[in-house]
């Protein structure tokens, strides 16, 4: 197995960041042809996801979505960012996802999303072949 890793730097408590090419790039640097990689983040306050990425206005949409799904009340977990590890249980840490000619095999409007949901921060995303 091999694996590429890259860096997300985000700049909000919660922030969705296309990351598409990012990981067609690791797909290239790693001279992946065709087969089935597995994308994570090793973190616990943050997620990985595809949705729409030709309109602007999805990521802010989402992100209200989210914080009205899971409203950051009192936790008993201590470090005020218990919403952040629910909704990162929710939507997931990791993918799977099918590239040919070592690209993504993705529909029309679908990228992959980085989704901060605790930041400010610095993250790996870690992208696996075999």
């Amino acid at each position: 197995m091999q694996e590429r890793t890259f860096r997300v730097r985000t700049s909000a408590r919660e922030q969705i960041l296309l990351v598409t090419r990012e990981v067609d790039d690791a797909l290239q640097a790693l001279d992946a042809r065709d087969g089935i990689c597995t994308i994570i983040v090793p973190h616990t306050t943050c997620a990985i996801s595809i949705n729409e990425n030709a309109d602007p206005d999805v990521p802010a949409d989402l992100v209200k979505a989210l914080r009205a799904m899971i409203p950051n009340v009192r936790f008993a977990h201590g470090e005020g960012n218990s919403d952040a590890h629910l909704l990162s249980m929710m939507i997931g840490c990791s993918l799977q996802w099918p590239y040919r000619n070592g690209r993504l095999v993705l529909g029309t409007w679908q990228g992959i999303y980085f989704v901060e949901l605790d930041g400010p921060r610095e993250r790996k995303v870690t992208v696996y072949v075999s």
